[in-house]
């Protein structure tokens, strides 16, 4: 049982490392028993979160997985349950400390992940420090074993400078506690530029940030930027099949 009731408070109690367990298909039975304790239907879900009855419905019958929904709607999505923000933060801390094992039959080979919510900042814009990011993104990777969750961010890559090994729209996982060494590839925060990601590079003792596009050339490194760490993980979505989403159709 994930309830269990609270005389002094007269509420329900939620276990949330209970939940965090749950596979897709009885978290969507445990959402709409929330749905339906409150006397809402799935249109009232919907209404509230701005999308659509069917894809509530998908929710709750596991055929959708909540917690790949962009955080945005995710936090959208339980508050519309009723879930109250402390209850949402348990949850999502629940899940990060859970590793997933799935009861949807996974395929034998496949590799175990977890669910890390790290703030992402978009490469080349904003500010040079990824601790003023304002957008947190769940990540499903490998269990990053001997790393903090608080250590790593991500970077939204944008332009081509690092193609073919970094696309536009990929998301660049980066190490803060782990000390970059020359030939890596870092998250590099420049005043007036946001944060990059480049190759660090050494010549003459003088440090250089390099692009893997030939059509850029390599910079210095700035006096004022700061290396914030390595990239120890990339998450790619293909567009259409390709991994740059500006890649024009044929006609």
């Amino acid at each position: 049982m994930s309830w269990t009731w609270d005389d002094e408070n007269k509420e329900h109690q939620v276990d949330w490392k209970l939940v965090a367990q749950y596979s897709p298909r009885e978290f969507g039975r445990f959402l709409r028993s929330l749905r339906e304790r409150a006397k809402l239907t799935q249109g009232d879900i919907g209404y509230r979160v701005g999308i659509n009855q069917t894809y509530v419905s998908m929710i709750e019958t596991g055929k959708r997985d909540i917690r790949r929904v962009p955080i945005k709607r995710l936090l959208q999505l339980l508050r519309a349950y009723g879930l109250k923000d402390e209850e949402i933060d348990n949850l999502i801390k629940a899940w990060s400390l859970h590793t997933d094992k799935e009861k949807t039959e996974p395929p034998e080979d496949a590799t175990e992940v977890r669910p890390y919510r790290l703030p992402v900042v978009e490469g080349g814009a904003g500010s040079p420090s990824f601790e003023d990011a304002r957008e947190f993104m769940l990540f499903w990777l490998p269990p990053m074993k001997g790393k903090k969750e608080t250590s790593l961010f991500a970077v939204k890559i944008t332009g081509n400078s690092m193609e073919p090994l970094l696309y536009e729209g990929d998301y660049a996982i980066v190490d803060t506690e782990t000390p970059p060494l020359t030939g890596a590839i870092v998250a590099v925060g420049i005043p007036g530029d946001g944060i990059v990601v480049k190759k660090l590079a050494e010549r003459n003792k003088q440090l250089y940030l390099e692009s893997v596009n030939p059509l850029y050339e390599d910079i210095p490194l700035p006096e004022d930027a700061k290396i914030w760490g390595p990239v120890i993980s990339v998450v790619r979505n293909f567009h259409q099949g390709f991994p740059s989403k500006k890649l024009k159709a044929l006609p």
